[in-house]
């Protein structure tokens, strides 16, 4: 026999449903703005619009523009981890770390634009420097397994940080054997 779900229970969960979508959406619209327009284009309006949505739902789920600054940001850094993990085999290397690094820069190279900006911004917006930081956790996660220095971890996390910026000023692809080089003499291998 099903359980009652209470007052407004089977509702609750739809609104709820419907909510965490039209922050999905206008989460994936920040970016969008942002991979056109840079963060400056970020409004509620122009994310609004990008959604789909009326000015007033973007407020009410962000009710600040460092809102969703923050929260595009965040979401962009753990779906980096999550694509990654998903796609680097068990017990990786360097050159496998190296290769997976540099499809998911070159396959989203607009999206990396966005979320690399959206990352320097947290030098002039310390709401948004949490969100940062997550960035170089996953990195430091990524680099772990290669050596237990922490000065090492930092230096490599900062040598790749500068290597997939830098690639955003070129109009050629990184190249992944050149960043596996890079983390090899940082590691000392």
């Amino acid at each position: 026999m099903p359980t009652d779900p209470g007052p407004g229970g089977a509702e609750t969960d739809g609104r709820r449903a419907r909510g965490a979508e039209t922050r999905r959406h206008l989460l994936d619209a920040t970016v969008r703005v942002i991979e056109r327009d840079g963060v400056t284009g970020v409004t509620h309006r122009a994310v609004a619009a990008e959604a789909g949505v009326t000015k007033s739902v973007a407020s009410y789920h962000y009710p600040a523009v460092d809102d969703l600054l923050t929260a595009a940001l965040r979401d962009s850094s753990d779906a980096y981890a999550r694509d990654l993990s998903a796609r680097l085999p068990e017990g990786y290397g360097l050159a496998d770390l190296a290769a997976h690094l540099t499809a998911c820069q070159e396959e989203n190279r607009s999206r990396a634009l966005a979320e690399y900006e959206l990352y320097l911004q947290a030098a002039r917006r310390p709401a948004l420097r949490p969100a940062a930081a997550r960035w170089t956790d996953v990195l430091t996660e990524l680099t772990a397994p290669f050596t237990t220095d922490p000065a090492t971890v930092t230096t490599l996390t900062a040598t790749l940080d500068g290597l997939f910026l830098q690639s955003l000023l070129r109009d050629e692809p990184v190249d992944a054997g050149r960043v596996e080089e890079a983390m090899r003499r940082v590691i000392g291998t």
